[in-house]
C-alpha cells in the first residue's frame, strides 16, 4: 500500500481511511490486530483485508493516541481497557481499545445514523408492551453485536415519542444521542459525567427520572441499586450477558453472598418485568441478517419459580404461555426461523441451547426422520 508510509507519518489520516472502509464495505465492525490487516466482519462473517499491510506496533499504538485524549489515556493506562466513541462524516463509531499479548487491540463498530423504531426493526409487541411499564426491570441478554443497543434504544424512542417522561442513561460510551420529543432525556457517559456505573444509579434517585437505561451490569452494585430503583416506581433497562433467561437470572442471584441470595430471588421475582434473550444469525433466503429471540414475562407462576429457586421450570412457563403472555421459547423462535426457510437446520442446532429439543419437534412435525 503505498500511502502507508503516509499514514505512519499522519495516523488521522489511516483512521479516516478505516472509517470510510467501514462505510463501503458495509461493516459492522473493524478489528485492528498486531500482526494482521485490518479485519471488518461483513454479514456476521470476519473477511481479512489482505490487500492492506498487516499492522505493527507503531501503526497501532499511533492508532490508539490519535483516539484518545488525555484523560482517556490515563484511564487506558490505569485500566487497560477504554471504551469510547468516534464521529466520521455524520456516523458515529463505539471503539475499545485494549491489550492482547501486550500490543495494542482496536475494536470499532459502525453505529445507526438514526435512531430506529420498534417496527424498522421488526420487533415482536411485547416490547412496545415494555416500554409503556411504570416500572420493573427489563434485561436484555447476549453478547457484543446482537442488537442489545440497538432495541434498548428503539424502546427508548418509543417512550420518547409517546409518553411525557424524564429519561436518564448512563452510558459507556453513549452510542445514539436522542433528541427529545414527548419526553426529556439526560444522557451520561462513564468517565466523563459519571466516575461509575454503581455511583450515578446511586444518585439516580435524586434527579427524579421516570425511566433509567445503563448498559450493563457489571458488578454486585449495579446489580443492587437496579434493583432497588425497580423496587421505588422506576422502569429500569439494561443488558446482561447470558445465553437464557435461567442463565441469565442464575448469574444475577450467583453474584451475591450465599447469605443474601434468598433476599435477592425475592426482590427479582417481585420486580422483574422480563428477560429478552436474543442473537442474530445469517439468512440464507436473502442478503441480510435475522433476529431469534427467547422472551420471558414475569407472571404469577414466573415469580414463585424464581421465589422458589426451580429456575429450571421457566421453560416450560415460556412455552405453555407463548400465546397468552407472548413468551417465547429459543428454540422455537429457531424452529419457526427454519420452518420459514430464513434459517438452515444446521444455523437452529448450532444456535440453540437445546438442539435435541428442535430434533424432536422438527420430527414431530414431519421435517425429519
Amino acid at each position: 500500500m503505498e500511502k502507508y508510509d503516509e499514514y505512519l507519518k499522519d495516523p488521522k489520516k489511516y483512521v479516516a481511511f478505516l472509517n470510510e472502509l467501514m462505510l463501503e464495505k458495509n461493516a459492522t465492525d473493524m478489528y485492528l490486530t498486531f500482526n494482521e490487516p485490518p479485519t471488518l466482519r461483513i454479514m456476521e462473517e470476519v473477511n481479512r483485508q489482505k490487500d492492506l499491510p498487516k499492522l505493527d506496533d507503531t501503526m497501532l499504538n499511533k492508532i490508539a493516541l490519535t483516539l484518545m485524549n488525555k484523560t482517556g489515556l490515563d484511564y487506558f493506562e490505569k485500566h487497560g481497557s477504554l471504551d469510547l466513541w468516534v464521529g466520521y462524516k455524520e456516523r458515529r463509531y463505539r471503539v475499545n481499545i485494549s491489550r492482547q499479548r501486550g500490543h495494542i487491540m482496536i475494536v470499532s463498530r459502525l453505529l445507526r445514523n438514526t435512531i430506529p423504531t420498534l417496527e424498522a426493526l421488526n420487533l415482536p409487541p411485547i416490547f412496545k408492551q415494555l416500554a409503556y411499564r411504570e416500572n420493573g426491570i427489563v434485561f436484555l441478554a447476549w453478547p457484543t453485536g446482537s442488537w442489545k443497543s440497538t432495541t434498548l434504544a428503539a424502546v427508548i424512542e418509543e417512550i420518547n415519542m409517546n409518553k411525557k417522561k424524564h429519561i436518564l442513561t448512563i452510558e459507556d460510551p453513549i452510542e445514539y444521542i436522542f433528541e427529545p420529543k414527548e419526553s426529556i432525556i439526560d444522557q451520561k457517559e462513564l468517565g466523563k459525567d459519571v466516575s461509575s456505573f454503581s455511583n450515578a444509579m446511586k444518585y439516580a434517585l435524586r434527579q427524579r427520572p421516570d425511566v433509567i437505561l445503563f448498559w450493563e451490569m457489571r458488578d454486585l452494585e449495579s446489580i443492587r441499586n437496579a434493583i432497588l430503583l425497580s423496587e421505588t416506581w422506576h422502569l429500569v433497562l439494561t443488558t446482561v450477558h447470558a445465553r437464557s433467561s435461567e442463565q441469565a437470572l442464575n448469574k444475577i442471584i450467583g453474584s451475591f453472598p450465599p447469605e443474601e441470595q434468598t433476599h435477592i430471588r425475592t426482590q427479582l421475582s417481585e420486580n422483574m418485568a422480563a428477560i429478552v434473550v436474543q442473537k442474530l444469525l445469517k439468512r440464507i433466503d436473502k442478503p441480510g441478517l435475522v433476529l431469534w429471540q427467547e422472551v420471558l414475562i414475569n407472571t404469577t407462576a414466573v415469580t414463585n419459580l424464581i421465589k422458589e429457586n426451580k429456575l429450571n421450570q421457566l421453560k416450560s412457563i415460556m412455552y405453555t404461555n407463548r400465546i397468552s403472555w407472548g413468551m417465547q421459547v429459543m428454540e422455537e423462535s429457531l424452529i419457526q426461523l427454519f420452518e420459514e426457510k430464513k434459517i438452515s437446520l444446521e444455523q437452529a442446532l448450532e444456535a440453540a441451547n437445546d438442539p435435541a429439543y428442535i430434533k424432536r419437534e422438527l420430527i414431530n412435525r414431519g421435517y425429519l426422520r
